[in-house]
Formats: C-alpha cells, structure tokens, sequence
C-alpha cells in the first residue's frame, strides 16, 4: 500500500535536515524527487516551452542557497511550489521586458515531447482565462493534488478560500470548456 501525504511530507523533510547537516546526496534525492513535478508547474506557467528546464534549474539553485531559511514550517513542496511560481514570474516579466524574437528551431523534438508541450499550452490558454488566485488553486488541487491545508499555505490564504476558488474556478473552467466545445 502506498504511503500517505503525511508520511511523504515527513520523508522529504528529514532529506531537507539531512542536507543542512551536509549530506549533498540528500538534495539529490529531492531533486530527483521533485524534478518531474516542478517541471510541470514551469511548463504551464511559462509562455516559452524553451525556458522550462533552464525555469526548474533555477528553481533548484535557489532552494540549495536558500534552504538555511526552510523553518519546516510547511511541506517541503510547498515551499518548492512558492520558488516555482516566484522563478516562473520572473522569467516571464523578463522576457516579456526583453521582447526577444523567437528563435528557429532546428527541427522537431520527439512526438511525445510536442503532443506534450502542446497539451501545456493548451491548458494555459485555458487557464489563463481564469483569474490569477483561481489559476493557482487549481494547478495546486487538481494537478498537484495538494491537499487543501497544504494549498492554503502556499498561497498564504484560509483554507475555505481555498475551497471557494476552487468552486469559482471549477465554474469558470466548465464554461468556458462548453464554450470551446459549442464553437
């Protein structure tokens, strides 16, 4: 049977301690076991699908310097998530300061890498119909499946706004979902 939330939570945060100690392997392990999903949030929060890797790097750089500030306060994750969306905001507000053209590719990647980054930009245009407190909710919930404590803190709210935008965002996303199929 697999292990619980809380379990997995604990897990992650005796890595954290093991590394602050100095055992490196031990933020490898959280790398590794991270990776997949913050590369996933960059690739819906970001507008190029180029900037993904570069965007979780980033992300990972910070956590290593920054982890002397970790209180264990929240779910390591958590706390990855706020990086995330931190690093992705300022990746898009300088390429949208930079206003660089896109550069040509050399050719297509792998079908499953396409069909993959198209699905993602699909979902962003879909959710970026939203506004940006139901974005959030959302990708925290559904795609992180975050459980609603944990979803309240990373977005530094009560956990029945939470629930609320998840309402409202559900609503929305059901509209505009009939609308697309309607056209």
């Amino acid at each position: 049977m697999g292990r619980s939330m809380r379990d997995l939570d604990a897990a992650d945060s005796e890595l954290l301690r093991r590394f602050r100690r100095g055992d490196e392997q031990a933020f490898t392990a959280i790398v590794q076991r991270f990776q997949h999903r913050i590369c996933r949030l960059c690739a819906v929060w970001l507008s190029d699908p180029q900037l993904v890797e570069d965007a979780a790097q980033e992300v990972f750089l910070r956590s290593y310097q920054g982890l002397r500030r970790f209180r264990f306060r929240s779910a390591p994750f958590t706390w990855l998530y706020r990086t995330t969306r931190n690093v992705c905001h300022e990746f898009n507000r300088i390429r949208r300061d930079d206003a660089l053209p896109e550069l040509a590719d050399d050719g297509p990647g792998p079908a499953g890498e396409l069909q993959r980054y198209e699905a993602a930009r699909r979902l962003r245009a879909v959710l970026a119909e939203l506004p940006p407190r139901q974005q959030e909710v959302v990708l925290l919930r559904v795609f992180e499946d975050l459980p609603v404590r944990e979803t309240a803190r990373a977005m530094g709210c009560r956990e029945g706004t939470v629930k609320a935008l998840l309402h409202q965002a559900t609503q929305s996303l059901r509209g505009l979902l009939d609308e697309e199929h309607a056209g």
